[in-house]
């Protein structure tokens, strides 16, 4: 993340910019209230700001600066240890408050809470913004999908989504969240995305205290989606010693906090997904067996996008309109090679691969068609042309009696064949050669 700091101590702007570049965040200084003020509008996910600057009153700057920037949280830090400048700075628009000496394990926990809300908040903006979680298609397979999630929706039960990556695994989780009528979140967790060790705190929460680095309680994530679906995203990279705890919220609708001594009851609809057959991952031991019995209580099975070729352009014209809209393209259409390419292509990626194939047509199309050339370099490459065993035999030949002025049996010699079977080989392929 991006973090200004509006502060005139180098000393202490220095420590913080080099503690904090070890945990990977960026930091930007600026000594002077009124040139933060003009910082602030290049966009950053936070901002600290000492009250105490040469040039201005730190709590004067506080409105203008929610006011340019008012999707960064202000973090305020002050000399003044009293509860009025606390309180005044918070009134202001500040989202908390350290005073100095600024102790540097303190901010980053706190800019770690900031990280999270920021995450929230812009995943939220996105699901806001994007509300065409729709399956656009024509074909057979995905009108039995549609018809599977008109049934599954209203009830309870788990499901388990099966499908290669990109055919669209979480829109489907999506879809039965919003058909459900649920009036909780819908909590998307990718299970390959959080570390072993932090998976249990970020799932359940975690109580202050429970170990180190616990500050402050903490709500988990099926917490978040209570009253409404938790989504596992590859479910098969979900830790094993957390499974059983996962099979208690469907069984029992019950998870309990690190540090916690008591569980606490939630209400919410459990779909999972997977990438890879179910088979596997139970004899690989990724999953055990009776957590799979209970998610695959509904399975939906989705097709590759080479299985549904009906649904190629459909979804291509979707996006080559949205993509044009987006970027004010007047673009109008694929032309027939492209159409020929995109029918063969066996799609690895699936519907994900064909969208982005398509934002990148957009983008080089220099006209109002999208031709082969603005397309990737693995669909720009022609085929490798299949060349006749016969011809490549001929060629052989030709090359060895080349070699050797004509003369047969070096060249059978050279070609490891009796020199009898070189003369039936030059009759029958029509070989002409003079030295």
């Amino acid at each position: 993340m991006d973090v200004l700091l509006i502060e005139d101590d180098e000393a202490f702007a220095f420590s913080l910019a080099e503690y904090l570049a070890d945990r990977e965040y960026h930091l930007t200084v600026v000594s002077e209230g009124f040139k933060g003020l003009d910082e602030a509008r290049k966009g950053y996910g936070c901002i600290l700001l000492d009250l105490g600057l040469p040039d201005v009153d730190g709590i004067q700057l506080i409105p203008k600066l929610k006011e340019i920037a008012s999707h960064a949280p202000l973090i305020v830090l002050t000399g003044r240890d009293d509860a009025h400048t606390a309180v005044e700075a918070m009134k202001s628009g500040a989202y908390d408050y350290i005073t100095k000496p600024v102790d540097l394990e303190e901010l980053f926990l706190t800019l770690r809470r900031v990280d999270e809300m920021v995450s929230l908040q812009d995943k939220i903006a996105f699901l806001e913004a994007k509300e065409e979680f729709v399956l656009i298609g024509k074909s057979r397979p995905l009108e039995e999908i549609r018809s599977l999630i008109d049934k599954v929706s209203p009830h309870p039960t788990p499901v388990l989504i099966v499908g290669e990556t990109g055919v669209g695994k979480e829109v489907v989780a999506r879809l039965i969240h919003k058909a459900s009528n649920r009036t909780g979140n819908f909590v998307d967790i990718n299970c390959s995305a959080i570390p072993r060790d932090l998976f249990e705190g970020e799932l359940f929460g975690f109580k202050a205290g429970s170990f180190t680095g616990a500050t402050k309680n903490k709500k988990g994530l099926a917490q978040w989606a209570d009253g409404g679906t938790l989504f596992f995203d590859e479910i098969g990279d979900l830790p094993l010693e957390l499974q059983p705890k996962l099979l208690r919220v469907l069984e029992l609708g019950e998870v309990r906090a690190l540090g916690e001594g008591k569980n606490v009851k939630i209400d919410v609809r459990i779909i999972a997904a997977t990438n890879s057959e179910p088979e596997v991952m139970l004899t690989g031991g990724r999953l055990r067996q009776d957590l799979y019995f209970r998610l695959s209580a509904f399975l939906i099975a989705i097709a590759p996008l080479r299985e549904r070729k009906e649904d190629i352009f459909v979804l291509a014209e979707h996006f080559l309109r949205a993509f044009s809209q987006r970027m004010r393209r007047g673009i109008e259409g694929l032309s027939q090679e492209v159409h020929d390419v995109f029918l063969h292509y066996p799609w690895p990626g699936n519907v994900r691969e064909l969208k982005n194939m398509i934002e990148r047509g957009v983008i080089m199309c220099d006209g109002s068609i999208i031709e082969r050339r603005h397309l990737p370099l693995e669909l720009t490459r022609q085929p490798q042309e299949i060349i006749p065993l016969q011809e490549i035999e001929k060629g052989h030949i030709i090359a060895a009696l080349q070699r050797f002025q004509g003369n047969i049996s070096q060249a059978a010699k050279a070609l490891r064949i009796p020199r009898t079977t070189l003369r039936d080989k030059i009759r029958d392929l029509g070989i002409q050669y003079k030295p």
